[in-house]
């Protein structure tokens, strides 16, 4: 008899720590790490949407690579990489997302001299993109230095600095 009262016991007191769990478990599953927006800074606090753990969105873009060309892959072959950039020609930005999660928003951001802001670009990751290429007409933009950055979410994950110069030194 005292058997059976002692797990009854012991059942009731066991259920709301059960019910925690479940709940608890629910929280967690809300979260997502699928950026459905980007920023340009920082989000602060913690839980709110497109805030991403800064570790874990440097893990969701590989291999941001600056270039000339693009090959059928979605890259840039290391023949066609390089950071100088004649007027007129086109700047290409890849990037590999295969880690990143469907839907998930990535912007690059374009700079130009004294740190004007040229240009936002965004693309969403679909589910098996493995590559992301972005691209910039030079025609328009004066020779000096330049920067691609690349966001996820509230997270700036890369940085790509590069000129635009004289045609004859463009390609050095």
């Amino acid at each position: 008899m005292k058997t059976s009262k002692l797990m009854a016991l012991l059942l009731v007191l066991a259920l709301p720590a059960i019910g925690c769990k479940t709940q608890e478990k629910a929280e967690v599953d809300d979260q997502s790490d699928t950026a459905t927006a980007t920023t340009d800074q920082e989000i602060s606090g913690v839980n709110k949407p497109n805030d991403l753990n800064p570790v874990e969105a440097q893990t969701m873009v590989d291999d941001v690579t600056i270039g000339k060309k693009v090959n059928a892959d979605g890259m840039i072959d290391a023949a066609d990489q390089g950071d100088d950039f004649a007027p007129g020609q086109t700047v290409y930005l890849t990037m590999n997302v295969s880690d990143t999660p469907a839907n998930s928003a990535i912007k690059v951001s374009w700079y130009g001299p004294g740190e004007t802001k040229i240009s936002d670009d965004q693309k969403t990751v679909t589910v098996g993109t493995k590559y992301l290429t972005f691209q910039a007409d030079t025609a328009k933009w004066a020779k000096g230095d330049y920067r691609a950055e690349v966001w996820i979410g509230d997270e700036k994950v890369d940085t790509q600095e590069f000129q635009v110069v004289d045609a004859e030194n463009a390609g050095k």
